[in-house]
């Protein structure tokens, strides 16, 4: 692995370092060296002129769902939903059943590009595909592999295809944190569909293949009101006190959106400190409601920011998550710099424990995850308005990267990814996408 020196970049992460005229030594696949000014004579290094446009760490999708690449443009004569579970029947459990083992691939493929085009580096991925489930995740990290970027994935055990698809869930979560952990590059979660799909059986199932590995579990939790309304029907206690009952609600579990929380669910999760990964476009996109992000952050609740499959713009989301906490709450000061710097911090702390060295900060030690973004500011930049800004220019201009680096190595340059046939991909999966159509 070669020493990369990114000279003359405005350096600028999202917690205080900025400088207007720096650089960054890339040397084993962490920052070694970083300093203002001209920088050091380094032999063999590769240098990389940034002309002045802004350096920042890679960022971190806490949870996504590849599966879901193939469905742009999907066009379904019999979609009429008017409750999120009909959105659930009617398009993506369709969907994930058309999925064959190459359409998984495939699908890794054109969403991890994706992923690097918006400067994601690390993809927490929760997958379904329940005619193919037992080696789709070695499809998800082979796709990734060839694109360079780290994973940590799960694939979500239901029992709506009935006993034997559950089990073949519970084994290929088992098997892929077994056998395909990767130090640095891919990790594993125990995946849970949703506690509605769940019964006290096969959480039980799940609680005695996750707990020996010392997984933490990837789920869903109160996405839609058809969570906690079967909850209470069936158990007589809500979605997130009736997972605590199978030691689910843990410090290293993710529980994607927690928008149907009660004050006392939240008490709860304030107590067990796992994190609730926030999706507020796919939650608007699904008309399920607002989570209570201000008082889960007050609480000291770990809250991340995911996408859900609805896109892969990190820097777009956490501006939503803004918008939607000054609607949800008649507060235009709702989540302001600070709140949403401790969730951005809660994505890159996430990765952390996954992968096992730090993220998200330009310093020395750090994970060499960067991003040279394609943007010159017409307007003054600083320290205390830079996450403001940057948010703010991405839906303005649209923020792109010029060159994404990971784990120190260059996966993205000037729309160019390493390694890999653009244009072959798109193509083979424009003809998959008919296939999978024809299906659903």
């Amino acid at each position: 692995m070669s020493t990369l020196l990114i000279e003359h970049a405005c350096l600028a992460d999202f917690f205080g370092t900025f400088k207007e005229d720096g650089y960054v030594v890339v040397e084993d696949g962490r920052i070694s060296q970083v300093g203002e000014g001209p920088a050091p004579e380094i032999p063999g290094a590769r240098k990389i002129e940034a002309q002045g446009k802004i350096l920042t760490p890679a960022l971190v999708n806490a949870h996504a769902h590849l599966y879901s690449s193939l469905a742009r443009g999907i066009f379904l004569k019999t979609f009429a939903p008017k409750s999120f579970g009909q959105i659930l029947e009617q398009l993506w459990w369709k969907l994930d059943r058309a999925l064959d083992l190459e359409a998984v691939h495939l699908s890794a493929l054109v969403g991890g590009m994706a992923h690097l085009r918006r400067g994601v580096s690390v993809i927490f991925d929760h997958h379904a595909s329940p005619a193919a489930i037992l080696g789709s995740l070695s499809q998800i990290k082979r796709a990734l592999s060839e694109l360079g970027l780290r994973g940590d994935l799960c694939y979500e055990v239901t029992d709506r295809g009935g006993p034997r698809e559950r089990d073949q869930g519970i084994e290929e979560n088992v098997r892929f944190a077994k056998e395909e952990r990767v130090p640095g590059r891919f990790s594993a979660h125990f995946g849970l569909h949703a506690s509605f799909t769940l019964s006290d059986e096969t959480l039980e199932k799940c609680r005695a293949a996750a707990e020996p590995l010392g997984l933490g579990y990837h789920s869903h939790l109160a996405e839609g009101k058809e969570d906690p309304l079967d909850s209470l029907q069936k158990y007589g206690v809500r979605t997130a006190e009736r997972l605590d009952q199978f030691g689910i609600v843990r410090e290293n579990t993710i529980f994607a959106h927690g928008i149907q929380l009660s004050q006392a669910e939240l008490e709860l999760l304030a107590e067990k400190k796992p994190t609730v990964a926030h999706n507020p476009r796919s939650n608007m996109n699904n008309a399920v409601g607002a989570a209570q992000v201000g008082k889960m952050l007050a609480r000291g609740i770990p809250v991340a920011l995911g996408t859900d499959g609805f896109g892969c713009d990190i820097l777009g989301e956490l501006l939503s998550a803004r918008l939607l906490a000054h609607h949800a709450e008649g507060n235009p000061l709702a989540l302001g710099d600070e709140e949403a710097k401790k969730i951005l911090a809660q994505n890159y702390a996430l990765a952390e424990k996954s992968f096992g060295l730090p993220f998200g900060k330009l310093e020395v030690g750090y994970a060499a995850d960067l991003v040279l973004w394609d943007y010159i500011p017409p307007t003054p930049l600083s320290p205390g308005n830079f996450l403001s800004h940057f948010l703010f220019a991405n839906i303005s201009e649209g923020l792109h990267p010029l060159l994404v680096i990971v784990a120190g190595e260059i996966r993205l340059q000037d729309g160019h990814i390493e390694g890999v046939d653009q244009g072959a991909v798109l193509a083979r999966a424009r003809q998959k996408a008919r296939e999978i159509w024809a299906k659903v």
